[in-house]
């Protein structure tokens, strides 16, 4: 684990050396699954009436795979379109993102991962960002918590700003999974997104974009050579920073080999 604590320490540093683009609506969870190769693509859709704030899109292409037992990496794809009138959808950076697992499963009062990314833009005047934070996963009465904890930060010439907090929420009622066959389940939760922004901007509620909404979550097993899992739903608005109702979605197709 000394090569890990190295790579956590390089990436707080550059942390810590630049408004960023707003994160995928996901869940990361602190999971690998070594040698095991994943297809994932996760989207969102933002409706609204007021025009500004209408037609919000993101679309993701994934590729993932277990190198070892605690590490996992993922090379993403990401279309955007901004919201409001006459805005195009475009392929607006490359991303690289890792999971490192930290502790073992039931081995401490929670499980613990730490995720890190760096996005390469493909915009003329856009900066290159990074992220990191811990990831934390906590099961009791019947329910499966997981919380995400990120910094992000803007790199290169067009950077600007502080360093921007956002943290995203996820609960599932494994209590009332429901089994269709041996090979599908389906259970509900709920998630929560939220974009705080800088230290600056953490008591201006009207700025910030935070949404939540219930989700539905399944697995169907024996798909080809693998399993397919995927999750959907809806998130409100709780202010009127961010369209006022955005349909979600994501879809993986794990391999393991």
């Amino acid at each position: 684990m000394g090569g890990l604590v190295r790579i956590v320490g390089a990436l707080t540093a550059i942390l810590a050396s630049g408004t960023a683009a707003r994160a995928d609506f996901k869940i990361r969870s602190p999971d690998v699954n070594v040698g095991e190769w994943a297809i994932e693509t996760v989207g969102s859709a933002g409706f609204d009436s007021d025009p500004a704030r209408n037609g919000e899109r993101s679309a993701t292409f994934e590729v993932q795979w277990g190198v070892t037992p605690w590490w996992q990496t993922e090379l993403e794809l990401l279309w955007e379109r901004q919201p409001g009138p006459g805005m195009g959808t475009r392929f607006t950076q490359i991303t690289t993102e890792n999971i490192f697992v930290l502790t073992e499963s039931g081995d401490a009062w929670a499980d613990i991962g730490l995720f890190a990314e760096y996005g390469q833009t493909l915009l003329r005047g856009h900066p290159n960002e990074t992220t990191l934070g811990p990831l934390l996963r906590k099961a009791f009465w019947g329910l499966t918590n997981t919380v995400n904890l990120l910094v992000e930060k803007d790199l290169g010439r067009f950077s600007s700003g502080s360093p921007r907090f956002l943290w995203a929420w996820e609960t599932r009622v494994d209590a009332w999974q429901v089994s269709f066959g041996e090979h599908f389940s389906v259970e509900p939760g709920v998630q929560y997104y939220s974009e705080p922004g800088t230290v600056g901007e953490l008591g201006r509620w009207k700025q910030q974009d935070n949404r939540i909404g219930p989700q539905l979550f399944g697995e169907l097993s024996r798909i080809g050579a693998g399993a397919l899992e995927w999750n959907a739903g809806f998130l409100v608005g709780l202010s009127r920073a961010q369209p006022r109702f955005t349909p979600r979605w994501q879809i993986e197709y794990d391999l393991h080999f």
